[in-house]
């Protein structure tokens, strides 16, 4: 029971995962994978304490930005440089995403590590732990340490992508041999390889212990599980608040995804993902009000992550043959291709327009279960307008209507810049209007107790 209340040990393991272990470019401890450790590690200890909670927030932040990094690397992959080498040359779209990844990792790191940080010295005082305290102070600045140390290595690696023709020539004229990016970037390789492996054995060493030893301390872990503990028993809410700011949070990124962003008529934002985000924010709701279980919903989304994702592949494959047939082959494959994507789109559209029905059957009634619950166990007194939850219903449906007919239209846009800007434009605002209905509903579940 303790370990699923916080285990200060994973986030010790979770550093190792931030080193960064490169090899041609494959990183074989995932960033990802140390902050899932860590937000394991913190565990309920955000309930009692507002720094461990700020790095929660900032650990989910760096979920949904390592899912959009994730897609544009396969995007990326995919693609390949020979189909988007117009897009690069002309304003340097991969190195500015690439400096601006890096940025953020740097930012995230720092946030997340200071909460945590902060947090546990709260413990510390509070448990008069001060040789612990002492520590935090120098596991803090080493980490902060590594992490720009970190910034300043990747950053070095872009330099040679920065060169021009003129300063690749005069270089190599200077050290009298023949020099190009590729070469010069091979030569930067294995020292920033070695002073990052280094460094990170370095952190590991200092940092790492620091966080086993909180996690051994016998009288600390019980001070903080009780605090937790007490603090679970004293609000009885607690778990429903929990849940259902997971489950929102999930709702609202899979609407994101609603979104066509095109580069190079490539959806950077698949629609099957939608489902997938759906899916995980359905389980909190139902943890709460398991009876509101909608069946029709359920397979609805089931079958759409296969029928939208057959659309995104056969698509994909069709503009991938496209590029390559360049003398009028593959006819017969691109119409296939082209036939079976359109079709499976505007299939999965439509299912999609069914998914939007059940699920707002579903939200409304979830919303009024726990109306009716504070009115009947919390004495709660609503306005006969705040229990008619469904008055907008059919502006709500026509909107949905609307925006869905839009996007299955898609397909016989003409490939024109300034109908692409509209449509996109459209389909942002139908996110933006599901985003915020979503939220106007979490904070009036929220009222309800309040």
């Amino acid at each position: 029971m303790e370990k699923k209340l916080f285990d200060f040990r994973l986030i010790g393991v979770g550093l190792l995962f931030l080193i960064d272990f490169n090899i041609n470019t494959l990183d074989f401890l995932p960033d990802f994978i140390g902050f899932a450790l860590i937000y394991a590690g913190i565990g309920k200890t955000f309930c009692v304490n507002e720094n461990f909670a700020k790095a929660k927030k900032y650990i989910h932040y760096f979920f949904v930005f390592s899912a959009l990094k994730l897609i544009w690397n396969v995007f990326y992959l995919i693609s390949g440089t020979s189909a988007f080498e117009s897009l690069i040359l002309s304003d340097n779209l991969a190195l500015l995403l690439a400096t601006a990844f890096t940025i953020a990792e740097l930012c995230f790191c720092i946030a997340v590590f200071t909460n945590i940080i902060k947090g546990l010295e709260i413990f510390f005082q509070i448990g008069d732990k001060i040789t612990y305290e002492k520590k935090s102070g120098a596991v803090i600045l080493i980490l902060k340490a590594f992490f720009v140390l970190k910034f300043i290595l990747t950053a070095v690696m872009y330099i040679p992508e920065l060169l021009t023709e003129i300063n690749l020539d005069n270089l190599s004229v200077i050290f009298d041999t023949y020099l190009n990016g590729g070469i010069i970037k091979s030569m930067m390789l294995p020292p920033c390889f070695i002073i990052q492996t280094l460094a990170g054995i370095f952190l590991l060493s200092i940092a790492a212990p620091f966080f086993f030893d909180a996690a051994k301390d016998e009288e600390l872990r019980y001070f903080i599980k009780t605090k937790i503990n007490t603090a679970l028993t004293g609000d009885n809410l607690f778990a429903v608040k929990q849940n259902l700011n997971s489950a929102f949070l999930f709702f609202m990124a899979g609407c994101v995804f609603f979104v066509d962003l095109t580069l190079d008529n490539i959806n950077i934002l698949p629609d099957f993902a939608i489902c997938l985000f759906f899916l995980a924010g359905i389980s909190p709701v139902l943890k709460i009000d398991p009876d509101i279980k909608n069946p029709k919903l359920n397979l609805y989304l089931a079958v759409n992550i296969f029928v939208s994702l057959l659309a995104y592949i056969t698509g994909l494959m069709y503009r991938l043959t496209y590029i390559n047939s360049f003398t009028g082959e593959n006819v017969n494959l691109l119409r296939v291709l082209r036939l079976s994507s359109d079709i499976s789109r505007h299939a999965s559209v439509i299912i999609f327009f069914l998914i939007f029905i059940e699920f707002y059957r579903f939200i409304r009634a979830f919303q009024n279960k726990r109306l009716e619950f504070a009115a009947r166990h919390l004495n709660k007194k609503f306005m006969p307008s705040e229990r008619n939850l469904d008055k907008n219903k059919n502006k709500i449906i026509t909107a949905a209507a609307c925006a869905f007919c839009a996007k299955t239209l898609s397909v016989l846009l003409p490939r024109i810049a300034i109908v692409l800007f509209y449509h996109s434009l459209a389909l942002v605002i139908f996110a933006v209007f599901l985003i915020r209905g979503l939220y106007l509903i979490r904070e009036a579940v929220y009222s309800y107790y309040n």
